[in-house]
């Protein structure tokens, strides 16, 4: 992973700041704390809360991997040691014909959604890739019915490339339609 300065940022109405930085081993405990809230609170992310069971030695050893992987990347928002969001941007293939190519996820805790937490992640997410000399493609998966999230993807160049109808099925047998989106940078 490149190493990246911290940015400072406020928040868009104006009640508080945060950092964007690089991930480190010893965000373990507040990364897990915020991405518990957001499995809790959020109905558009992959993973159900009662899923997630990762302890913070193998959130340590996650975030270690990542830092150690030349074409990876793992951002945090954070403001006096909570985490507010998180970026990752990931290798999906160890194939040289693939290794160009990273995943984004993205999640950001409920009380800061819509808050400009996700814009400055994305900002610094693909400035990261844009200037990574091995990288030329950044895809992600999205439920069609998050048009937040999409209308922000769209906003910094991402395009659709097409929907998965009925792509994820929650507990209750709702099938809900997947968008894959990419930005070539």
């Amino acid at each position: 992973m490149a190493t990246l300065e911290p940015t400072r940022h406020t928040l868009s109405d104006g009640q508080g700041a945060f950092t964007i930085r690089a991930a480190t081993p010893d965000d373990a405990p507040a990364m897990l704390d915020a991405a518990r809230d957001a499995f809790r609170t959020s109905p558009f992310l992959l993973t159900s809360p009662d899923e997630f069971t990762m302890t913070e030695s193998e959130e340590r050893e996650f975030v270690a991997g990542i830092l150690a992987h030349p074409r990876q990347l793992m951002l945090i928002a954070e403001e006096a040691g909570r985490v507010l969001g998180m970026l990752d941007m990931r290798q999906i293939s160890i194939r040289r014909k693939a290794r160009h190519r990273v995943l984004l996820g993205m999640s950001v805790r409920e009380a800061f959604r819509g808050r400009g937490v996700g814009t400055a992640l994305m900002s610094r997410g693909v400035h990261w890739a844009r200037a990574h000399p091995d990288l030329s493609l950044i895809t992600l998966e999205v439920y069609a019915a998050n048009t937040r999230a999409i209308t922000l993807y769209k906003r910094f160049g991402f395009l659709p490339k097409g929907t998965l109808p009925g792509g994820l099925v929650h507990d209750d047998g709702s099938a809900w339609d997947q968008v894959e989106m990419y930005l070539r940078v």
